[in-house]
């Protein structure tokens, strides 16, 4: 299983789809945001209520459970398998390894990566997708906040300054694992 974290534009969602063409399946994240523009239902996330994600949480069919921004996201305990890429809080990775290890998987075959690129790319990249500039601005703000150890939480830096070097280096690396 791989997992892509990363500062808001860092292009998660376009490595994550990148993956997918060359064969890696999307875990199913579940997320109470809004849909962006062009997002559609079950691409890349399924987005329900804060009252239906507490129940899935309740219930135990949520891997891992984080905030951000004030919505909840989580990952489906179904969506654990090798083949799998999916996007994730940085903060939530050692909790999706822990459950992984409850469930009786092999949490060693979880490989984060983070996906690194210079704040004024993404705040670039951020424009472009249609976000205000004030959201954009607390957005920065935050992940400076929640990213400031992450290279301490993941195994591999994977810089994104060209899509298809950056998607080569995390099939490469996992392959390796």
């Amino acid at each position: 299983m791989i997992i892509l974290v990363g500062e808001s534009g860092s292009g998660k969602t376009t490595i994550l789809n990148e993956l997918e063409k060359r064969g890696y399946k999307k875990a199913t994240n579940h997320t109470t945001r809004n849909k962006r523009p062009g997002e559609e239902e079950n691409s890349e996330y399924i987005f329900v209520s804060k009252d239906e994600f507490n129940t899935m949480w309740d219930e135990g069919k949520l891997l891992q459970r984080a905030e951000f921004n004030n919505e909840y996201y989580g990952i489906s305990v179904d969506s654990i398998r090798d083949d799998v890429a999916c996007i994730q809080i940085v903060d939530s990775i050692a909790e999706v390894r822990k459950k992984a290890k409850e469930l009786g998987l092999d949490d060693k075959r979880i490989i984060s990566f983070y996906i690194s690129v210079p704040a004024e790319e993404r705040t670039k990249r951020m424009l472009l997708r249609g976000d205000s500039l004030e959201g954009i601005q607390k957005r920065l703000e935050i992940d400076n906040e929640k990213f400031k150890n992450v290279k301490d939480v993941v195994d591999y830096v994977v810089e994104n300054n060209v899509l298809e070097d950056a998607v080569n280096e995390i099939i490469k690396l996992d392959k390796e694992n």
